[in-house]
């Protein structure tokens, strides 16, 4: 029996550790052809990212030569980037001693390879944007016939209908550059949000991270971060479990209706004195000429056993 086509995707990620659990999930989905990996400041510093996206990597068993591109070192629109991102503790991944890696990063920058790559393949290349919208938004501007040959832009980032994870109001990819969410929001360009209304909704719990944890080779090294993560974001918010953002956001590439979805008309607050960085989203007015999707809701126990088993599947890598 033929297989379904693989679908080409990028990751533009700020590892983190729900952006190294990303990536991990993405490379053990058969449904996904990656790439690429671009990174961008945002949860650690620019050089933090890379070293970590790179140490990630390492854990799939792909070779050194597979692009790893580095990109946007900070906001657009502002000298200085916000504070990292203190869950994700010591490092950006959650204190877990990963060795360090011979991969080198591309000599090209993040925003031109992802242009060529784009154009490369024109309405087929799926862009998953998991860190601040730097990047994105910088090749929207820079070379806006590459944005335009995208497939899809699927997003974490983002609070529609629930509180910010920074501010009552705004979510921290967001939040770290709303200039550049707000610029790919108003692309016109198809667009997916998976923002804090589902991956809030669809926690991992410490039991499970610590059963990946038993397991040997690259999965277990995934219940470390995962069990770290989750322990930092209980204690500070009293959850059951933690909310593994950026890995949802691959789960609706692969299994676009593990989400509910709803159309409408999104933007970005930028100047707002207590909504900078706000998801704004009107549902009762789908815009034709700006096609976004939001989750609204989540099948979360699917989720949780669809990163369980595949997390699971590197035992022994």
């Amino acid at each position: 029996m033929a297989h379904a086509p693989r679908t080409p995707v990028v990751i533009d990620c700020d590892p983190g550790v729900d952006d190294a659990v990303a990536l991990l999930l993405a490379f053990a989905s058969p449904e996904l052809e990656v790439r690429g990996v671009t990174t961008v400041a945002g949860n650690v510093s620019l050089a933090d990212v890379d070293r970590n996206a790179a140490r990630v990597l390492d854990l799939t068993g792909l070779p050194e030569d597979f692009p790893l591109v580095s990109g946007v070192a900070g906001p657009i629109a502002r000298q200085r980037r916000m504070r990292d991102e203190p869950v994700h503790g010591p490092g950006g991944l959650g204190g877990v001693d990963l060795p360090d890696s011979p991969r080198r990063h591309r000599e090209a920058h993040a925003v031109d390879w992802l242009a060529d790559e784009a154009l490369a393949r024109p309405g087929e290349l799926t862009l998953i944007a998991v860190g601040p919208l730097s990047n994105v938004a910088m090749l929207l501007r820079r070379h806006p016939a590459a944005g335009a040959a995208l497939r899809e832009i699927v997003i974490m980032g983002g609070a529609a209908f629930v509180q910010g994870n920074v501010t009552p109001a705004a979510e921290f990819n967001f939040y770290a550059d709303p200039e550049a969410a707000r610029c790919v929001l108003e692309s016109g360009l198809p667009i997916r949000v998976v923002g804090l209304d589902v991956t809030r909704a669809a926690l991992f719990p410490l039991e499970a991270a610590e059963e990946l944890t038993a397991l040997s080779g690259t999965a277990g090294i995934a219940g470390q971060l995962l069990s770290a993560y989750t322990r930092r974001v209980t204690a500070a918010s009293g959850a059951t479990g933690s909310p593994v953002h950026d890995a949802l956001a691959v789960a609706a590439v692969t299994h676009p209706d593990i989400i509910g979805w709803e159309s409408g008309w999104a933007t970005v607050e930028c100047s707002g004195e207590y909504t900078r960085g706000a998801l704004v989203a009107d549902l009762r007015t789908p815009d034709r000429d700006r096609p976004t999707q939001i989750g609204r809701t989540v099948d979360a126990d699917r989720f949780v056993r669809l990163l369980s088993e595949r997390l699971a599947g590197y035992a022994d890598a």
